[in-house]
């Protein structure tokens, strides 16, 4: 099925769904008093609208975590497994027909390591397995603190190749995938300190915590993907041999720092020195599907 179809599809509460918080033209959405965009976004999706009138907007369109991908079972971060519904949350999705083409802009509002949220969630949701997967190749992922940028970058969509566009938003954040690594590694350590104190503050933390365990996955999504999908990794570190570039992937997203699930709901505000009991045997979620 087409871009435009599936996600013309989703359902918002408007029309009795909850598929996504809105679905519909992005003009209507600008129109709306409680939007809650931040002026970057609120300047770009002006441009993008006046420049394409058509253009039409998913906002919080919600996601399940997908069991079955293989980068999910080798992964194997439990924790992820435990969550409900439908966790995975893309923040804004502008799509539109346009010259017999059909293109999407995953948009994820900026913060320090906002662009590795931007690239996990494009991961999760071109994976096999996901209802968008025949259509990797007309959608983009952007980050950015610049409105310019992602007026810029829908209006490419148009006129570049998905990957050279993507490749190219990329390069502002990172040269290689040490770099990334080392992005994701730092903003993984950075949740994991700050976690007790903002917990401790909420009388219902369950909403923080989906946040907190999806941001987790969505790390270690990244950097297993980024590493299997570079075939220069593949012949020049690891030889070809898939096997070894497979378990350094692994390895590299073992890397990533988290606090436990049943620690985040018990926690009382206090630092990780501060040892959490163990999980019993009721709270532990069946494992995922054995490595390869």
């Amino acid at each position: 099925m087409a871009i435009t179809a599936i996600l013309d599809s989703k359902l918002d509460s408007r029309h009795s769904g909850d598929d996504c918080s809105f679905n519909g033209y992005l003009e209507d959405y600008l129109s709306m008093e409680e939007t809650g965009l931040d002026p970057v976004l609120r300047d770009a999706f002006a441009e993008i609208q006046e420049a394409e009138p058509e253009t039409r907007i998913c906002v919080g369109l919600r996601s399940e975590i997908n069991n079955d991908a293989i980068s999910n079972q080798i992964i194997r971060y439990k924790d992820v497994f435990k969550l409900s519904g439908k966790p995975l949350i893309y923040p804004y999705i502008l799509y539109l027909k346009k010259d017999e083409q059909e293109r999407a802009l995953l948009v994820v509002p900026f913060t320090k390591y906002g662009f590795i949220k931007a690239k996990g969630l494009y991961y999760c949701m071109t994976e096999p397995g996901s209802e968008f997967i025949d259509c990797k190749n007309e959608i983009v992922a952007v980050c950015s603190d610049q409105a310019s940028v992602i007026s810029k970058t829908f209006g490419s969509l148009f006129t570049q190749r998905a990957g050279a566009l993507q490749r190219n938003l990329d390069g502002r954040f990172f040269r290689n995938y040490d770099e990334l690594k080392a992005a994701a590694v730092d903003a993984a350590a950075e949740l994991k300190k700050n976690a007790p104190s903002v917990l401790a503050g909420l009388e219902d933390r369950a909403e923080q915590i989906y946040e907190y365990v999806t941001d987790w996955f969505l790390m270690k999504k990244v950097l297993y993907v980024q590493y299997m999908v570079n075939k220069n990794i593949l012949n020049t570190v690891h030889e070809g041999n898939v096997k070894r570039q497979r378990n350094q992937a692994k390895l590299n997203a073992d890397e990533i720092t988290f606090m436990s699930y049943s620690e985040m709901w018990r926690t009382n505000g206090e630092t990780e020195e501060e040892a959490a009991p163990e999980e019993s045997p009721a709270e532990a979620p069946a494992e995922a599907a054995a490595e390869e």
